[in-house]
């Protein structure tokens, strides 16, 4: 009775630490199917970590070879996250997971500050071969540190300007001037911009694309009618209200992202305004919720997340079988989804 107690316990431990069900790691070490192959390997690390006797059969899966995927702590509050429906993590992250599974190397979701701190824990963990790191916020400090310490690892959703990295993202600049050749194309000429954080590469690409569009149409750039956002309703909605205080008369308002939009139009509504009749909206994300909203949203569609998320994989894979050095920008496209609303 004892000995049973005690062989519950550890894979009570193997599950808390690999964030799994029991159900899953009863499964993995009976080598029963229908279990995810990257989650296979990671239960069989963490078991070998905690001493549980790993079966011969689970034993020849085994590899050594570790990949942490890293979203800052805070990245709820600071990246495009679409809550209705998958974010962009969580879509990155499935397509890193898919190659990682094929190429049998072990990963695991993280959460991190992306401080120093955490660069030299990463660069000094047992096991560890590179790292991929998501998201739209990515503090520089961090990835020269990780420069500095000689690590592989693949930035997605930013770019790490002005340092030279290997780095996959959207589009974003040429989505923004697709949105704005449409609108100049519907006539709509007093056109404002609420943009998300000033603290994201996204959205200083997503700025250089307006004015750059604008700047092509011999259009001036008002800045005015600019006005900065977290990626919430909440925000949009109020930045909407600031924005048409200032009485510019605008009759088209891009957003950054599509709960901006979501949170704009309600504003925008309160204020007596008819979308598109008189102000047109335009989104980007193209998130699930933008098909159901009253009008439909037009918006840009942000690339193929999955495909960012299987590029930055194959490219860290590339790096830890002795690939070249050279840095990799690469740029997955954007396009324009014309709905009711603009």
């Amino acid at each position: 009775m004892k000995i049973e107690v005690a062989i519950v316990s550890s894979t009570r431990d193997i599950a808390r630490k690999a964030n799994v069900s029991l159900a899953t790691v009863s499964r993995i070490l009976n080598n029963k199917p229908n279990v995810n192959a990257s989650t296979r390997l990671l239960v069989l690390h963490v078991a070998q970590e905690l001493g549980y006797p790993i079966p011969d059969l689970a034993r020849n899966m085994m590899v050594s070879r570790f990949v942490p995927v890293l979203i800052r702590q805070n990245a709820n509050q600071l990246t495009q996250t679409g809550r209705t429906g998958e974010s962009f993590e969580q879509t990155a992250w499935a397509g890193v997971e898919a190659v990682f599974a094929e190429k049998k190397v072990i990963t695991k979701l993280q959460f991190t500050s992306l401080t120093t701190e955490s660069a030299e824990h990463f660069a000094s963990e047992a096991g560890v071969a590179g790292l991929v790191v998501l998201g739209g916020v990515t503090p520089i400090d961090f990835l020269k540190r990780l420069k500095d310490l000689n690590m592989r690892f693949v930035i997605v959703g930013s770019h790490p300007h002005p340092l030279e990295l290997n780095s996959v993202m959207a589009d974003v600049m040429t989505g923004m001037r697709l949105v704005v050749r449409h609108l100049l194309g519907k006539g709509r000429r007093r056109i404002g911009f609420v943009n998300g954080p000033n603290t994201t590469t996204t959205s200083e690409y997503k700025l250089d694309g307006v004015r750059l569009e604008l700047g092509m149409c011999n259009i001036p750039f008002d800045t005015g009618a600019l006005i900065a956002s977290d990626f919430s309703p909440e925000s949009g909605y109020l930045r909407t209200k600031e924005l048409l205080a200032r009485g510019l008369g605008l009759d088209a308002i891009m957003y950054a992202d599509d709960m901006i939009a979501i949170g704009g139009m309600r504003a925008l509504r309160e204020a007596g305004y008819r979308i598109p009749e008189d102000v047109a909206v335009t989104g980007f994300g193209d998130y699930d919720l933008s098909k159901f909203t009253s009008p439909t949203l037009t918006a840009v569609s942000y690339a193929d997340m999955h495909a960012m998320g299987r590029i930055a994989a194959t490219r860290l894979y590339q790096l830890l079988e002795g690939a070249d050095p050279y840095p990799w920008s690469v740029l997955v496209p954007t396009s324009l989804v014309i709905r009711e609303s603009a």
